[in-house]
């Protein structure tokens, strides 16, 4: 739900129009109860408030159009709707049922859902962060932190679009931290020159202008400062060990700070 919760808001906020049919939603809506994610009563009324924010979306698909698709049988109806709309793409994580080729005569292309929000990102910029900032806001049972929000997106394969949200979000937070710690008493002399602090999951080293994190998990560099400006990759993982580890920082800095008193 978060990820379409995330998606719904940005066609809300008018980033692209919304298409859909009454057989795409009692399809979504059927599997959701199937799980057990929904009751017949929610799944209604999930339909109705749907119906109510985009009155403009339904579509009405005939069957004759749907007979003639040549994609997976089960998503006939997704194409055929698609193609009443004058859509170009279809938003789906089910891609093997969507080949090209069956696509391609109605100038139509699948996207995955992480696609879909990392190419929202890149045409509207700053858009999607309102988006995502709102959404974390709005939920309050229960509540979610916007770190919290990206790693459920992460969790349902949108890793992409978390990634690049946050590192626009974090990466200087990080930054900072890291600029903190080589700076106290925890950092040792590095031998290759500069300074470096080897924690658990990451190891920071900061020569001059330089300073680079790396993840011990197999990714390597996770972020480079070099020369006034940030590149790299983060995950909310990234941003909840350095949030949690900022916070052991200060107390163990307070500590130090209190027991030099003392002495």
């Amino acid at each position: 739900m978060p990820l379409c919760d995330t998606l719904f808001r940005a066609a809300e906020a008018e980033l692209y129009e919304i298409h859909f049919s009454q057989e795409i939603l009692e399809g979504a809506t059927r599997n959701l109860v199937k799980k057990g994610k929904m009751t017949d009563a929610k799944a209604a009324r999930f339909q109705e408030m749907l119906k109510i924010h985009f009155p403009e979306a339904i579509v009405e698909v005939p069957e004759h159009l749907v007979a003639s698709m040549t994609n997976h049988p089960g998503d006939y109806h997704v194409v055929a709707a698609a193609i009443v709309a004058k859509a170009k793409v279809i938003v789906t994580a089910d891609l093997d049922d969507f080949p090209a080729e069956a696509l391609k005569p109605w100038d139509i292309e699948a996207w995955h859902p992480d696609d879909f929000l990392v190419y929202l990102n890149d045409q509207f910029p700053g858009k999607m962060i309102q988006v995502i900032q709102q959404q974390s806001e709005d939920l309050k049972n229960p509540p979610m932190t916007i770190v919290e929000l990206l790693d459920k997106l992460e969790k349902n394969n949108v890793t992409k679009f978390a990634g690049s949200i946050c590192f626009h979000e974090y990466s200087d937070v990080i930054v900072q931290i890291a600029k903190t710690t080589l700076k106290s008493k925890f950092a040792r002399i590095a031998p290759e020159g500069g300074r470096y602090f080897e924690g658990e999951r990451y190891r920071l080293w900061q020569n001059r202008g330089v300073l680079t994190i790396t993840a011990k998990d197999n990714r390597g560099e996770i972020l480079r400062f070099q020369n006034g400006e940030i590149q790299g990759k983060l995950s909310s993982e990234d941003i909840k060990a350095f949030q949690l580890f900022e916070q052991s920082l200060e107390q163990q800095l307070e500590q130090a700070k209190t027991e030099k008193s003392q002495t």
